[in-house]
């Protein structure tokens, strides 16, 4: 039986070697369809890596897997694939899967038998999208995946907390970043509660996006336990990338004590309440609430990054189709 999968190959990065390690791993036989350079010219904006220089790289690699292989010039989108009757076997990115999907429908229309379709995930560069050879040649990455022009990060708020721990939780990840501050957003608001939290932080992702890579939305609130009628501090972070992907983290929770929660109720921020029982203002822009119940064990800060770090997590291992 065979193996099959496609590309160009401009730059053998690692997500073509994984792409390539998934079809050796079915134990298959694998054909590589490599396109030819008369393809690129009509097709492609992949620059002029010669086709035997392609070949060559994707020869080696799958010769260092001790693969048996044959590489075959790909001089259409789908080749042969629709006809061949001892392809058993597709392999290919999230991307490149509806494609797969027609080629098995063609298949069964030529009565020959579907291929089954790998699919193999996204490798994710440094700045947690995907690795790809129109981002090598655009500049933005190296073959690697490491990140060449910055990362811009856009925060909507008034609160240098929240920039500080934005820049400290993507600098873990990245580095090479660019934080910018968007201190224009207004809320209505003066003490979220529930769903509120969420909604407004997503609205503050969303007014600071424009061209930035990503926009970080970051909101604060209580949120009830109905099983004893307590409320609970809670951050939550919105990032929204240049793609349109939204992902969400929540920081850990700690329960705000009953006479600043009536206090809330009354119309009040919880900074405002604090204010209002202690005499200590501003200590949503300091320690936060929770430095002082914890004598400083736990700081606000720490909550944000907690819900910052939480909502890049989807991002660190892409799901499949």
């Amino acid at each position: 039986m065979i193996t099959i999968l496609g590309g160009t190959f401009a730059f053998l990065h690692p997500g073509h070697k994984e792409l390539l390690k998934a079809a050796v791993q079915t134990g298959n036989r694998v054909v590589v369809g490599l396109t030819t350079d008369e393809y690129l010219e009509e097709n492609k904006r992949y620059g002029k890596v010669p086709y035997e220089e392609r070949r060559r790289r994707v020869a080696e690699y799958l010769e260092s897997l001790g693969a048996e292989f044959e590489i075959v010039p790909l001089t259409s989108r789908e080749g042969n694939s629709m006809t061949g009757k001892e392809y058993d076997c597709i392999v290919v990115s999230r991307e490149t899967y509806s494609r797969a999907e027609k080629i098995n429908g063609a298949r069964k229309r030529n009565g020959l038998e579907p291929m089954r379709i790998l699919v193999v995930p996204y490798v994710i560069a440094e700045d947690l999208f995907p690795i790809s050879s129109t981002r090598i040649i655009e500049g933005e990455i190296d073959e690697d995946g490491r990140r060449i022009k910055p990362v811009r990060i856009a925060v909507a708020t008034g609160n240098s907390l929240k920039v500080e721990a934005v820049k400290t939780v993507f600098s873990s990840f990245m580095s090479n970043i660019s934080v910018e501050q968007n201190s224009e957003f207004n809320t209505e608001e003066n003490q979220p509660m529930g769903d509120q939290v969420i909604e407004l932080a997503y609205e503050r992702a969303i007014f600071s996006l424009k061209d930035y890579d990503y926009s970080v939305g970051i909101e604060a609130g209580l949120f009830r336990n109905r099983f004893n009628d307590t409320y609970y501090d809670v951050h939550c972070a919105v990032v929204i990338d240049r793609n349109g992907e939204l992902t969400t983290g929540f920081s850990s929770g700690f329960q705000v004590p009953e006479s600043l929660v009536r206090e809330v109720k009354r119309g009040l921020d919880l900074s405002s309440a604090f204010e209002k029982h202690q005499g200590t203002a501003g200590i949503g822009a300091r320690e936060g609430l929770v430095g002082f119940l914890s004598d400083e064990r736990v700081l606000r800060s720490d909550l944000i990054a907690e819900s910052i770090r939480n909502a890049l997590i989807p991002r660190m291992k892409p799901l499949l189709p």
